[in-house]
């Protein structure tokens, strides 16, 4: 199995070629050459980006403008956001989670130390976190508990690794996992019994739904996956190079893909594929990928702390 290590020392050690120009007509927020963005959330036209040294950013006119919000009292990173109405939850680097509660951010008490990668929110006060070594935390009280499944990751990978887990979804009840070994985890009892749906070699970096049931996932070596049935089967699509691609945004049938100096766009869901030569997507990285619903255009984060909207 070929192992992909956590996603944050790649991107710190990873040069720049060449930036936009200044007057880059895509570019809706910048930071300075040593920032950076991890993950970027929409609920209706607010929007919510996090990043290096507790950075958020937010938005309240779908993404047009950014502006500095109230920040953890952390100078570790920010690495996954998640949004639902009021309820605003963070994670990164050392075991954090933050919850926002109206005007601060308050540290829950996580019970690891892991790196945590990202986060996702469900009815009744459901929270899921995923991060390294195969860390997966389950709150059913919006996160003043939280419970730690257990996985016999022998018995499911054949192998003592315990894998760093990139992505989850929440649908209902159901919640999928995502990450190294090209593995999908999937719960229907709210995250408290796991199957395997898939295994491979790639690591799965993100994934989308469009509310059918209909998902793509994203990941190394230009790994791009799809399911019709809310990820219980998976079958593999076409390559797209060989960019690690980080994020992915699903509408409909249309999809996103962004990841290290690369981005692909479908209409097809993810059938056929463009590759998308705008800004400075060829040259840079961008981590992930979101859109509000009532502007439904794509919305990268990344290096910089750069924030580009895509019209495809």
């Amino acid at each position: 199995m070929k192992r992909f290590l956590a996603l944050l020392p790649l991107f710190l050690a990873l040069p720049v070629v060449a930036s936009a120009a200044p007057d880059d007509a895509l570019l809706r927020h910048r930071g300075t050459a040593h920032d950076a963005l991890f993950d970027i959330a929409f609920d209706g036209s607010f929007g919510i980006a996090v990043g290096g040294g507790g950075t958020v950013l937010t938005s309240e006119d779908s993404g047009l403008t950014w502006t500095q919000d109230t920040r953890p009292e952390t100078p570790l990173a920010l690495l996954g956001v998640a949004v639902d109405g009021h309820r605003r939850f963070a994670v990164g680097q050392s075991g954090r989670i933050y919850r926002f509660e109206g005007s601060s951010w308050r540290l829950l008490e996580s019970g690891t130390e892991e790196r945590l990668l990202q986060v996702g929110l469900g009815a009744g006060g459901l929270v899921v976190v995923v991060g390294g070594f195969g860390t997966i935390l389950v709150s059913s009280d919006d996160g003043a508990t939280w419970a730690m499944p257990r996985v016999d990751w022998t018995a499911l990978l054949n192998d003592f690794l315990e894998p760093h887990l990139y992505a989850v979804h929440v649908a209902g009840n159901s919640v999928l996992i995502a990450g190294e070994f090209g593995l999908v985890l999937r719960s229907d009892d709210r995250g408290a019994t796991w199957s395997v749906t898939h295994r491979g070699e790639e690591s799965i970096f993100d994934m989308a739904f469009n509310g059918r049931g209909e998902g793509v996932a994203v990941g190394q070596n230009g790994l791009a996956l799809a399911t019709q049935d809310g990820g219980r089967t998976w079958r593999r699509l076409q390559t797209l190079s060989e960019t690690n691609l980080l994020g992915v945004w699903m509408s409909d049938r249309r999809v996103f893909a962004a990841g290290i100096r690369g981005a692909y766009a479908s209409q097809d869901g993810g059938r056929n594929w463009t590759p998308v030569k705008r800004s400075d997507i060829e040259t840079g990285w961008y981590q992930a990928v979101s859109a509000s619903a009532a502007r439904g255009k794509p919305m990268l984060v990344g290096h910089r702390g750069r924030i580009l909207e895509m019209d495809e």
